[in-house]
């Protein structure tokens, strides 16, 4: 039976340079952890019972779905770089990363989807509350929120489901026919011209740049409403009591924090699009061209890879504006430190206190045998 090498490798050699390697293999990694630990922390302090809030609601489901890209890139980066030079002979591995690489990029762009329109539902609540405290109250609920974030996630499948269209399983070989391993094959509908012509521009502007777009315009509101409560706070007058203080304290902090996510959200995703957009339009060059091209396309991957990444796991140091996050968190730190030293110390205590009596018995032991001598 004839077989030959799965397409999706044949650019792996693009992926062996030096650059790539330290900005996939161990910048991507490193951030990746750093990312996913941001985020948990963030699931941690959220999700305590006097946090609860339609934002934190919000907050907590962008946490879980920023959990998700990064573990599976930073897995797909740590089996490439780290796995495949020293087990390419073996076509076991080779099934299983061809396998898993197909299912964890599917999962990325399910999620990465789920993210980008969980920030435009973000910034849309809190530009109801800036604008319109009044609507706020009726429709910026926790209940509404639940609703939304399904419809979201709804879309983000469906838009990524396509991807999930996987045939049938085919047989590869390498090494002239000598190593064989299975990989997934999707369907002859996403091979066609019209499809992939029709599909991805499609995908793309739905996924990202519609959101871009919208988070562009939420920022220039909001930001226009930054600058209006900051010059109250400034020129705050003796007849304000300490509570309205503190609550436009708060109102400033809280859309202060917003205005971060949304300008590092635009930073980081700016590059993606960029990298999007210059791969669709290469496709209409002939083949030599794209060759040439092909170094540029690697590095911007490399870039935006990292840029992604990093939106990822900054909500973690944004948050962090907000006093009540600050506090929250160095009180359970404060709290779970004391009663881990508290836990040591009465371990110390009971060591001891049974090291003496067990010493205790053994002098009392000695003296009948030292008489009996």
């Amino acid at each position: 039976m004839n077989c030959s090498e799965d397409p999706s490798r044949f650019g792996e050699n693009d992926f062996r340079s030096s650059f790539a390697f330290w900005t996939l293999g161990v910048i991507s990694v490193i951030l990746s952890f750093l990312a996913n630990a941001g985020n948990l922390i963030n699931l941690f302090v959220l999700t305590r019972r006097h946090m609860r809030s339609t934002m934190t609601t919000l907050l907590v489901t962008l946490a879980w779905a920023d959990l998700v890209p990064p573990t599976v890139v930073s897995l797909n980066n740590i089996l490439f770089y780290y796995f495949l030079p020293h087990m390419n002979n073996s076509s076991t591995f080779l099934t299983i990363h061809i396998i898993t690489r197909s299912l964890f990029n599917v999962l990325a762009n399910i999620f990465t989807t789920f993210s980008n329109w969980l920030i435009v539902l973000i910034t849309t609540f809190r530009l109801i509350v800036v604008k319109k405290p009044l609507v706020a109250k009726n429709y910026c609920n926790r209940r509404t929120a639940r609703h939304a974030i399904i419809i979201i996630l709804i879309l983000s499948i469906f838009i990524s489901f396509p991807l999930f269209l996987y045939t049938s399983i085919r047989i590869y070989c390498t090494n002239n026919g000598t190593i064989k391993y299975y990989g997934l094959e999707l369907s002859s509908i996403l091979h066609r011209k019209f499809f992939s012509h029709l599909f991805y521009p499609t995908m793309v502007i739905i996924s990202l740049l519609i959101p871009w777009l919208i988070c562009f315009l939420i920022w220039l509101f909001l930001m226009r409403a930054l600058h209006s409560a900051q010059i109250q706070l400034t020129t705050k007058t003796m007849n304000t009591t300490f509570t309205n203080d503190r609550k436009q304290d708060t109102y400033f902090r809280i859309t202060l924090m917003i205005v971060c996510v949304l300008s590092v959200y635009m930073v980081c995703r700016s590059v993606h699009l960029f990298e999007v957009i210059y791969l669709l339009i290469t496709q209409l060059f002939n083949f030599q061209q794209q060759i040439y091209f092909e170094q540029i396309r690697m590095k911007l991957f490399c870039i935006s890879n990292i840029m992604l990444t990093i939106n990822h796991g900054a909500n973690f140091y944004i948050y962090s504006i907000n006093p009540k996050f600050r506090l929250t968190l160095k009180l359970y730190l404060t709290y779970y430190f004391r009663r881990c030293r508290i836990k040591r110390r009465e371990t110390f205590i009971l060591f001891h206190l049974r090291r003496q009596n067990s010493n205790d018995s053994l002098d009392d032991l000695s003296v009948p045998c030292y008489r009996n001598r």
